[in-house]
């Protein structure tokens, strides 16, 4: 059972920029436990606390630390749990692809929700298919190439790293978002991948857990802008 001195992980109850971390704690064997925010207070309440560098979240708690921000925390994790690749080529491959699966998921796919919100329904259509031109030009034909260039079925090295995770998490978005799922029949080693990394044993446990989210909707987008103060 988590006690003080379990890892707290701080964030909305969604996944956004705390996903990836949570997949990397579990994948480090780092039991943890999340704390959502629910209110503006709750947020306010942190930074008066002196908790949140910056004024953001993710928020980690972990022995004795407070950590902030999705990338650092996630590169703290994978640090510990040895996920970050073995030599320097590997660490600069997982950096670079982990780069490139951010930039998959954040400006257009994950965006695409908070744009209906704030801007408009038509924002969040042309946002998709943005996404839909980008991952299909741009970003799902490098990791076919990757995977496609693989023995273990990981995108760097004989095991799961920091790469396997983010870009996971971006694919992940491409198969459950109607629009975007056809993508995968002309990239079957993404589709491939998605498979091969959910039925890693512990990652597979945590998502068939009540833990992880569904993609981002209209009312949870809403919900995290009124926390952050972002809807007047």
């Amino acid at each position: 059972m988590a006690d003080e001195r379990t890892p707290r992980l701080t964030y909305f109850a969604g996944r956004g920029f705390a996903e990836p971390i949570r997949l990397a704690l579990v994948a480090a064997g780092i039991e943890y436990t999340d704390n959502y925010l629910e209110t503006r207070d709750d947020f306010l309440q942190l930074i008066k606390d002196g908790k949140l560098m910056f004024k953001q979240v993710p928020l980690l708690e972990i022995e004795g630390k407070t950590l902030i921000g999705g990338e650092p925390i996630l590169r703290f994790v994978c640090r510990r749990g040895r996920l970050d690749g073995k030599t320097d080529e590997e660490k600069t491959k997982i950096d670079m692809l982990t780069m490139g699966a951010k930039d998959l998921a954040w400006p257009n796919i994950i965006n695409s929700k908070f744009d209906e919100v704030q801007v408009s329904k038509e924002k969040c259509e042309e946002d998709i298919k943005s996404a839909f031109r980008e991952c299909r030009q741009r970003y799902l034909p490098v990791f076919e190439k990757v995977l496609s260039e693989s023995s273990s079925g990981f995108l760097v090295g004989e095991s799961l790293s920091m790469a396997d995770i983010m870009v996971f998490d971006a694919l992940a978005y491409v198969k459950e978002i109607p629009e975007l799922q056809p993508l995968l029949a002309d990239f079957p080693r993404c589709a491939a991948f998605i498979e091969h990394f959910s039925n890693q044993p512990m990652i597979k446990a945590y998502l068939a857990s009540p833990r992880r989210h569904p993609p981002t909707d209209t009312k949870h987008a809403t919900d995290v802008c009124r926390i952050l103060g972002w809807l007047t």
